[in-house]
């Protein structure tokens, strides 16, 4: 059996809209994330448990680990039988990556299962497009801090996702739970098509303070 932790994430980071993602940790070293786990079977299942699993959608081919496992079974071409379990500890739409944690876990898991067929890079472009199946659009901030590790900054440029950026070994950060959920694609439609040019330059200046400052 194979047996995937993924960590909770925080995207948006600080002044990082849509291109920084950090993963996130408890200061006592609990763990907060979910875990999906994989063993050889004669046809594929999969069981839901954890704290939330009640509220996974009840059709199994709408929960995200099922659709991850079919879009990596069509990566690699063959469909692969096994029985797959969801631990469910991540709240849904509480801001804290609680998909990329299925996504990531699931196909971390598969991948490990099967003998590491794909390379990290060709993984992580699965997640995304599974995260945006949940999100309405690919985007990385989640995932890539999730699977990678750490805070990570958004390239998508050259083959290249994401890259780590160093954070601060001093510093907490503080998230906020108030127990509502909100729907990523929901919060991200209501946003407007196109920014001002103020705004926009305001943004790549504040990000490029907050690069230079990690690097110092």
């Amino acid at each position: 059996m194979v047996k995937v932790y993924a960590p909770a994430s925080s995207a948006n980071m600080s002044v990082g809209f849509d291109v920084l993602g950090a993963a996130v940790t408890p200061v006592d070293g609990t763990l907060l994330g979910d875990v999906v786990s994989v063993e050889a079977a004669d046809h594929f299942r999969l069981h839901n448990l954890g704290r939330f699993a009640d509220k996974l959608p009840p059709e199994p081919r709408e929960n995200i680990v099922y659709q991850c496992w079919e879009r990596f079974c069509q990566a690699l071409g063959k469909t692969i039988p096994v029985a797959m379990t969801l631990e469910k500890n991540m709240p849904i739409g509480s801001g804290l990556g609680s998909s990329a944690c299925s996504v990531v876990a699931a196909l971390v898991a598969m991948n490990e299962h099967c003998g590491k067929p794909l390379n990290d890079t060709r993984l992580l472009a699965l997640m995304g497009e599974l995260e945006g199946r949940i999100s309405g659009s690919i985007h990385y901030d989640n995932v890539a801090p999730c699977f990678l590790g750490g805070m990570q900054l958004m390239i998508e440029e050259n083959g290249i996702i994401s890259q780590q950026v160093p954070g601060f070994d001093e510093w907490l950060w503080v998230l906020a739970y108030p127990g509502i959920k909100v729907s990523t694609a929901e919060a991200r439609a209501i946003l407007p098509a196109q920014y001002r040019r103020q705004d926009c330059i305001a943004h790549g200046r504040h990000l490029a303070g907050f690069i230079h400052a990690c690097y110092s």
